[in-house]
């Protein structure tokens, strides 16, 4: 009797034909059978994109594409992610003890009313300093004062900021810090 049940009217196999034979040819239809049983339900579930190594994605607000945390950029429609919020923590003069955070585009420090943080010291010019907010992170540059804008000991008129940054101006010191997001 062979392995195979023929349907009526469908050809027996050779005479001859060894057993292995059919059996090769049942694993190959049953095999067959699970792979299109496995894509149509591959087909019916949603699916999901893999998550980053460290599996944190931001969403893009312009595209809605989900890209990995690290990433500055969306590789999709190219939107530039806004460095985290940052602030400074004054630790000497007239403002000590006090916290200013850079929310603005660019934040202004000086000894006149109209910029961002006023600093009531004679040693300030009227516009001394501003830091601009960019996505390469937070820019410090010196508008013209005339006793300069020290980081970390050294007059500088431009440096890209980082956290830990000791910035004096007159007798204000203040110290640079990014938030932790996420």
């Amino acid at each position: 009797m062979p392995l195979l049940a023929l349907a009526e009217g469908a050809t027996p196999p050779a005479a001859g034909t060894p057993a292995w034979v059919q059996i090769v040819a049942l694993a190959v239809i049953l095999a067959a059978a699970l792979a299109v049983a496995l894509a149509w339900r591959a087909g019916r579930r949603p699916r999901r994109r893999k998550a980053a190594a460290g599996g944190a994605t931001v969403v893009c607000p312009q595209c809605s594409h989900s890209f990995p945390v690290e990433s500055a950029s969306c590789p999709m429609c190219g939107w530039i992610k806004p460095p985290p919020p940052a602030h400074l923590e004054f630790i000497f003069g007239p403002l000590e003890g006090q916290t200013v955070n850079l929310l603005a585009d660019v934040t202004t420090l000086g000894s006149a009313a109209g910029n961002s943080v006023v600093l009531p010291d004679p040693g300030v010019s009227r516009k001394h300093v501003g830091i601009r907010r960019d996505p390469s992170g937070y820019e410090m540059a010196d508008l013209g004062s005339t006793n300069g804008v020290y980081v970390n000991g050294q007059r500088l008129a431009k440096r890209l900021l980082v956290p830990g940054d000791i910035i004096r101006i007159g007798s204000s010191e203040m110290v640079f810090h990014l938030e932790k997001v996420g």
